[in-house]
């Protein structure tokens, strides 16, 4: 194989994991009652100590702003966040968890853990670290 071929073979993959990757957590987050950008959502929240910026949000999705803005709407019409104005930017929200969320989060938790105990197939934990070294050589300032 040529080195183009190569390098083809591997994007072709990385696409079709993220695919199955997001095939997944959809099937399994459906059967705590969320989907796989609300799941996300949460869990975001949960790493920015329970309260962020909605845009901050949606920006670390990679997401379009009216995808994350559905998203949250849905979770705050069923309890999981409180949506405020920015006291300093009318324009903006913050997005802050409730009780809920947060036991949420700790089910996407167990939901996560079991996804990925699955997913990887044969490979082992040495060469997932392997894997995931070469892998962060292509993003952009990793």
């Amino acid at each position: 194989m040529s080195d183009m071929d190569n390098h083809l073979a591997l994007f072709d993959l990385i696409g079709a994991l993220a695919r199955h990757r997001f095939q997944t957590a959809e099937r399994e987050f459906a059967a705590i009652g969320l989907n796989h950008t609300e799941a996300r959502l949460l869990s975001l929240l949960s790493e920015a100590g329970g309260e962020s910026a909605q845009d901050t949000l949606s920006n670390q999705l990679f997401i379009d702003r009216s995808n994350a803005g559905r998203a949250l709407k849905r979770l705050e019409q069923d309890g999981y966040i409180v949506r405020e104005k920015d006291a300093a930017d009318r324009r903006a929200f913050l997005v802050r968890m409730t009780g809920k969320g947060s036991e949420a989060v700790r089910d996407i938790g167990r939901v996560r853990a079991a996804i990925v105990a699955g997913f990887f197939g044969d490979l082992s934990a040495a060469e997932a670290g392997q894997a995931a070294d070469l892998l962060r050589k292509a993003l952009p300032d990793a």
